[in-house]
């Protein structure tokens, strides 16, 4: 790892000594955060943190909207992730590269929320049955507006069942803050929700780290983090994101039970990062807390569709077919 934008992860100033580090500092999310971390000029790099804040800028707009939208119409909803992240954690809504807003409601809010985001201008990326899938079991939907090209990862749920997070929509709600004028996670929730993304995408991004970094420097109840994460069966990726960043970038982790413990599988976590964009397979018996909860992941990633899948007439016979027959042609080319 370029030991510059190990700094600037840390919140840390730095020089650039060229346009390579730019171009490590794009595949690894961190032009924003390098940009405001750089203590000599740098055209390049300028000029990208400066397009990284302007989508910042029109997404926090757009995002201003759809939460007014949502209030007037006296349905709760959440922002989280994108710039509302960026100005939790960072200090500035322009500091993360993303390409989508993401908010979340109540399930039982889902359907009036689906045609109020229709008013809006949005429409379904996918619908009939493998869109009411995705709601189930994702509890996300994809909406997109073709005026403005903005695109909405609609929630339900916290997580995708296959990598659970169990909390309830109206306690987080009651726990909320406001960011940019919109509610948005309290800070216990953020840190339990945002390890958690972390480790359901093996924290293949130095960005992630950043993440880490910036919520061990915030003031925050712990005791209430490990409330929550118990609570949530998040403890190991809460814990194991706070050790990992440690490691990597240096940095005094917080005194949390979730961190304690975690430890036991701080050495079979380190073999995970980066080595894909996703966890799967066995990697949810390290990350989830329950072995039933890895058991019913590994199930539920056999039989239910994906958006490929749907493009066959019987998606959920096709599915665990597809696998079967994939899996035998791996077995053979060995």
């Amino acid at each position: 790892m370029n030991p510059a934008l190990a700094a600037a992860a840390r919140g840390e100033r730095v020089l650039v000594d060229g346009d390579t580090l730019v171009r490590e500092a794009a595949a690894e999310g961190m032009l924003g955060l390098l940009a405001r971390a750089v203590t000599n000029p740098h055209r390049e790099l300028q000029m990208k943190g400066a397009a990284v804040e302007a989508h910042g800028a029109f997404m926090t707009a757009e995002l201003t909207r759809i939460s007014a939208a949502f209030e007037k119409a006296d349905i709760p909803l959440l922002a989280f992730k994108g710039p509302v992240l960026s100005q939790q954690l960072y200090g500035h809504p322009g500091l993360r590269s993303f390409s989508d807003l993401d908010v979340i409601v109540s399930p039982r809010d889902a359907d009036v929320s689906d045609a109020l985001l229709r008013t809006l201008g949005y429409r379904d990326t996918i619908g009939g049955a493998e869109r009411k899938t995705n709601r189930r079991f994702a509890g996300e939907e994809h909406f997109t507006n073709d005026e403005n090209g903005v695109l909405v990862d609609f929630h339900t749920l916290f997580s995708n069942q296959q990598f659970p997070v169990r909390l309830s929509f109206d306690d987080v709600w009651r726990r909320r803050t406001t960011v940019l004028g919109v509610p948005a996670f309290g800070d216990a929730d953020l840190v339990v929700l945002t390890c958690s993304h972390a480790a359901k995408h093996l924290w293949h991004k130095l960005e992630y780290m950043a993440q880490i970094a910036a919520l061990a420097r915030k003031e925050i109840d712990w005791n209430e983090v490990d409330r929550i994460a118990f609570e949530a069966r998040t403890v190991r990726q809460v814990g194991l994101s706070f050790l990992l960043a440690r490691e990597i970038l240096g940095i005094a982790a917080p005194e949390s039970r979730c961190i304690e413990a975690a430890r036991p599988y701080a050495d079979a976590a380190r073999s995970l990062v980066g080595k894909a964009h996703d966890a799967t397979g066995r990697d949810h018996f390290l990350l989830l807390d329950r072995r039933r909860d890895a058991i019913r992941s590994i199930a539920l990633s056999v039989f239910v569709p994906t958006h490929e899948d749907w493009q066959s007439p019987l998606p959920w016979l096709y599915r665990p077919l597809r696998l079967l027959m994939e899996r035998g042609r791996l077995v053979r080319s060995r």
